[in-house]
């Protein structure tokens, strides 16, 4: 879990700190959120059976923010969710998501986690982790990464 815990917290610094200085902010989270989502793939988790305090609301906005600093040119994009669906004529091109909120929330996530990791036990913590990857933030992060590797494509 050790190795799990510094992949989160350098990954939530993005939303805790305005001004990460890193040679390649973009690169660097490539590799961290890849780095989580394999932690995610090879571990099996178990539901711990106790009940714990409620996990603190970590303010989206001010993650956000953050984010928005960190990545000043992450915005808007267009996915076709299942191609098979399409409607005829239906204008599918505009944005329906936002690659700073997706941050956001994946940091959000993580954040719940690493609260876990210190206040409850690592099997409530590692079962958070799966269940927040499953959920959302796995999807995310691929979608995130896929993003980022095409800003690098030259067409």
């Amino acid at each position: 879990m050790n190795t799990l815990r510094k992949l989160i917290d350098e990954l939530t610094k993005f939303g805790t700190d305005p001004n990460v200085d890193l040679y390649n902010n973009k690169e660097t989270l490539q590799i961290l959120l890849a780095e989580i989502y394999v932690k995610y793939l090879h571990q099996a988790y178990d539901p711990d059976e106790k009940e714990y305090d409620d996990v603190p609301d970590f303010d989206f906005d001010e993650i956000l923010t953050n984010v928005k600093s960190n990545f000043p040119d992450f915005g808007h994009y267009s996915v076709i969710i299942d191609p098979n669906k399409l409607i005829p004529d239906v204008d599918i091109t505009h944005g329906i998501g936002n690659e700073a909120e997706d941050l956001t929330n994946i940091i959000k996530d993580l954040l719940m986690v690493k609260w876990r990791m210190d206040n409850t036990t690592e099997k409530d913590a590692l079962y958070d982790f799966k269940t927040s990857m499953l959920l959302g933030a796995g999807i995310k992060s691929i979608g995130l990464i896929k993003r980022l590797l095409e800003r690098n494509i030259k067409w």
